[in-house]
C-alpha cells in the first residue's frame, strides 16, 4: 500500500499523540497559583512536562497531513466556488498547529526555568500564558472545521452528516462557555473523518486537482 494511501489516518495520529502528550504531561498549575507554588510545581514535575512536550511536538505534522488529505478530496462536478471552504481548512490548519506551537514553546520553557537564576515571577508569567493557549486553540480549530464543513457539505461519496458535523463544531468553538466541549469533540471528528476518508480513498481515486 502507498504511503499517500495512509495519509488520511494521520488525523488519529495527531489526535492520539496529543492524548498521550496530555496525560503524561498531566494538569498545570491554575492561572492565579502563586510564583513560588509554580516554581516547586515545575521542579518536581520537570521530567513529565519534558516528556509531554516530545508528544506534542511529534503530534504537530500529523495535522497539516490530515487537513491537507481532507483538501485533496476531488470536487463535484460543478462547485468549483467551493475551493475558498478548501483554502480556508488548510489556513486554519496552520494556525492551529502555529498555536501547538506557542503552547510547546510556553512549556519548555517553564520546563527550562526551575533554574534559581530565573525569577519566580518570570514562571508565573509563563504559567499564566500556558494557561490560557487553549482558548487560542478555539477559533485556529473553529477555523479548520467551518473550512471542513463547506468544503465537505454537498457531496456524494464523502457522508454528509461528517460536513453538518464540522459546521455545528465550527460554529461551537466561537461560543463561550462551550468552546473547550466542542474542542474535544472535534478530536473525536478527526478521528472519524481520517477513518472514513481512509475507506473512501481505498474504494477510488478522490483527489482534487492541485489549485
Amino acid at each position: 500500500m502507498r504511503i499517500r494511501a495512509l495519509l488520511p489516518l494521520s488525523g488519529i495520529a495527531f489526535v492520539a499523540l496529543t492524548v498521550i502528550g496530555l496525560a503524561v504531561a498531566g494538569s498545570s498549575p491554575s492561572p492565579d497559583t502563586p510564583a513560588d507554588e509554580v516554581v516547586s510545581f515545575y521542579r518536581d514535575n520537570e521530567n513529565r512536562a519534558r516528556t509531554g512536550i516530545w508528544f506534542f511536538a511529534f503530534a504537530m505534522p500529523f495535522l497539516p497531513l490530515f487537513a491537507s488529505s481532507l483538501a485533496a478530496l476531488q470536487r463535484p462536478e460543478g462547485q468549483d466556488s467551493r475551493v475558498v471552504w478548501r483554502r480556508l481548512l488548510l489556513v486554519g490548519a496552520a494556525i492551529m498547529s502555529a498555536t501547538l506551537g506557542v503552547a510547546i514553546t510556553t512549556q519548555l520553557a517553564l520546563a527550562d526555568s526551575t533554574k534559581p537564576e530565573i525569577a519566580p515571577e518570570v514562571m508565573q508569567a509563563l504559567n499564566v500564558i500556558a494557561s490560557y493557549v487553549v482558548y487560542a486553540l478555539l477559533p485556529a480549530t473553529g477555523t479548520m472545521m467551518l473550512g471542513a464543513a463547506g468544503w465537505l457539505l454537498g457531496r456524494e461519496r464523502v457522508q454528509g452528516w461528517l460536513g453538518w458535523a464540522a459546521l455545528v463544531l465550527g460554529i461551537g468553538l466561537f461560543v463561550p462557555f462551550i468552546g473547550v466541549l466542542a474542542l474535544i469533540l472535534s478530536l473525536v471528528w478527526i478521528i472519524v473523518a481520517s477513518i472514513t476518508l481512509f475507506r473512501a480513498r481505498a474504494a477510488g481515486p478522490m483527489l482534487a486537482p492541485a489549485v
